[in-house]
């Protein structure tokens, strides 16, 4: 005898995605540091310079906003843009633009070469010495729909 049986297919892995507000992700970006993200916000600013990012602002708080990194597809947007809601896919990104500070003089590694320490620890060794982390979150896009 002879059955035709569906052989099971190979479960593909699904990244989580994150279904955010730019409040939760400008307050708490190491939460999600790396991690795929969606929100919904109002694109509030264009860069014109170099064309390249954008701010979005929330859109029941524009006290909040986000920079989104246009990435391949800046030719996709332009000035007129400012004003339209918009719904963004991405990587979350995070910057600890005075990193540096607490560690200096402290071990023997290059500037920059925080492999002794994690960025949680090092932040933690900044707070207790009472340097606020400067940090600048943001966003490489991934996609987007404009509503």
């Amino acid at each position: 005898m002879f059955s035709c049986v569906e052989q099971p297919k190979e479960k593909e892995a699904v990244e989580d995605v994150y279904s955010l507000t730019i409040s939760e992700m400008v307050t708490n970006p190491l939460d999600y540091e790396g991690s795929k993200v969606s929100f919904d916000g109002v694109i509030g600013h264009m860069c014109r310079h170099s064309g390249d990012k954008m701010r979005v602002l929330q859109e029941d708080d524009p006290d909040y906003s986000i920079l989104v990194l246009l990435g391949n597809f800046a030719d996709k947007f332009s000035p007129d843009f400012e004003g339209e809601h918009i719904t963004v896919n991405g990587m979350l990104k995070t910057e600890i633009r005075n990193l540096e500070q607490p560690v200096e003089g402290e071990h023997d590694h290059e500037p920059g070469d925080h492999s002794c320490e994690s960025t949680e620890e090092a932040i933690k060794k900044m707070e207790e010495l009472g340097i606020e982390p400067e940090m600048r979150s943001y966003i490489k896009l991934e996609s987007f729909e404009i509503k």
